[in-house]
């Protein structure tokens, strides 16, 4: 009898372990994976107070091209993940000079930090205030986030320039 019992202790355990995977991989959490591409905001709008970064990669806050301040790296130079897919779709985004951006399905709220210059993960807001339909975040296209955001950076970030977070950036998860 006790071999019995053992037995179905070691089944019921099993059973268990195969549940627990089956709900992990039903949740998700194996999708992340890296964008198919990462390239220049398809929108058109300039970012910054000049138009030469028209066409370009645009991450960064402040007046200057810089390190520490606007950059324009090369799509190779950015890393993208994603997670999800449809309206479940998130994007973490990591480029040179310690940015990373989170943005996730339909919202219009970004997450930003900057490792290297120690400016902690911030939401910001880039709703445009006086056209509802203008959307710096643009979700339209499926699996596919096109962000080109000019806004304040978060007040405790204390900018020594003009404290403007520019954002111009398009990543494709299909």
């Amino acid at each position: 009898m006790t071999s019995s019992r053992n037995a179905i202790t070691k089944t019921a355990a099993a059973a268990a372990a195969l549940a627990a995977a089956a709900m992990l991989t039903g949740c998700g959490s194996d999708d992340a994976r890296a964008a198919a591409s990462v390239t220049t905001s398809t929108s058109g709008a300039i970012v910054t107070d000049t138009s030469t970064d028209l066409g370009s990669i645009v991450i960064g806050w402040g007046d200057q091209h810089s390190d520490t301040e606007i950059t324009t790296p090369k799509p190779a130079e950015v890393t993208a993940r994603c997670t999800g897919r449809g309206d479940d779709l998130a994007v973490d985004i990591t480029a040179p000079h310690g940015w990373k951006i989170g943005a996730r399905h339909g919202s219009q709220t970004l997450t930003v930090e900057n490792t290297d210059q120690n400016l902690t993960a911030a939401d910001i807001d880039t709703t445009n205030q006086l056209l509802d339909t203008l959307q710096a975040v643009d979700w339209s296209e499926t699996d596919q986030a096109d962000i080109a955001a000019t806004t304040d950076a978060p007040a405790d970030w204390k900018p020594t320039h003009s404290g403007r977070i520019q954002l111009s950036i398009h990543v494709d998860c299909r």
